[in-house]
């Protein structure tokens, strides 16, 4: 399933030995800036987890507009909407709407000494129910052109990107999608995915794989390289996901943790090592 994390850092208390009469003593409030400062850090990624089910801002920064149902990206991983349901109680009777992704900001803001993610458009609640609706199930209504002139036309958003149906992915529909390795066998779970946000860009950069464990109790979870992982859709909106490597690789590569949403990704060296697992792999 797919779980969150909190991405704050715990600088342990330092022992001072005080016969060591060289030793700068230790300021506490030095101490406690430079924690406030690692706590509060942001980061580039974003796990869909933290996305999917957060409730959006309007353009009164403290009033909520409605919340994100969805995300809709294309074959090769970039965000192009957000789907994002206005009205009724509780998800009932709601309304969705595709809101082309550069009109969503995400940003970090801090709470509490932690940050946390605001997900915000530039309209009111009204704007928000007066924009056209998704009727048709799997948000194929973004693959028509009436309703993709619409749309577009709507959020002033004139390079919108069309979609194909085949080539138009929904982030709700790979969770906990079964993953096939190679010679066809289960190596896991599609458990979220983290994509890397900069600017007005938005895109995959990782599926995070989870395997082993029971109920979601002692599940491992493996961060993949996006372009290592093959997603494929039929007509009937079924997908399936491989890539090119075996439970011993899987087993071998770094792992993340699910509960700081996979904060160990922010490290370089562990991105190069994720990255030489699965590329070595990949070479042989």
């Amino acid at each position: 399933m797919l779980v969150t994390r909190t991405l704050g850092l715990l600088l342990a208390v330092a022992l001072v030995v005080p016969a060591v009469a060289d030793d700068k003593p230790v300021n506490n409030q030095e101490k406690e800036a430079t924690t406030t400062k690692k706590n509060t850090e942001k980061s580039d990624r974003i796990a869909a987890t933290r996305v999917l089910g957060a409730s959006v801002y309007g353009s009164n920064k403290e009033d909520t507009v409605g919340s994100v149902n969805d995300i809709v990206m294309t074959k090769d991983g970039e965000v192009v909407y957000m789907i994002i349901g206005s009205g009724g109680v509780a998800g009932v009777g709601e309304t969705n709407h595709a809101v082309p992704a550069k009109a969503v900001d995400l940003a970090w803001v801090d709470t509490d000494d932690e940050p946390t993610l605001k997900v915000s458009i530039p309209m009111s609640a009204e704007d928000l129910e007066n924009a056209p609706a998704l009727s048709l199930e799997h948000c194929a209504d973004l693959t028509v052109d009436a309703f993709h002139e619409r749309n577009s036309k709507y959020f002033k958003s004139t390079d919108a990107q069309q979609l194909k149906a085949e080539e138009m992915f929904l982030a709700s529909a790979l969770n906990d999608l079964d993953v096939k390795g190679s010679g066809n066998e289960s190596i896991g779970q599609l458990d979220d995915i983290v994509f890397n946000h900069k600017m007005d860009k938005c895109k995959a950069e990782y599926f995070i794989l989870g395997s082993g464990g029971t109920l979601g109790v002692g599940e491992k979870y493996t961060a993949v390289p996006a372009d290592k992982v093959k997603v494929t859709k039929t007509e009937d909106n079924q997908y399936t996901a491989m890539i090119d490597a075996d439970k011993n690789i899987v087993g071998a590569a770094p792992k993340v943790t699910s509960d700081k949403y996979y904060a160990e990704l922010d490290s370089e060296d562990m991105r190069n090592n994720v990255d030489k697992a699965f590329h070595e792999a990949g070479d042989k």
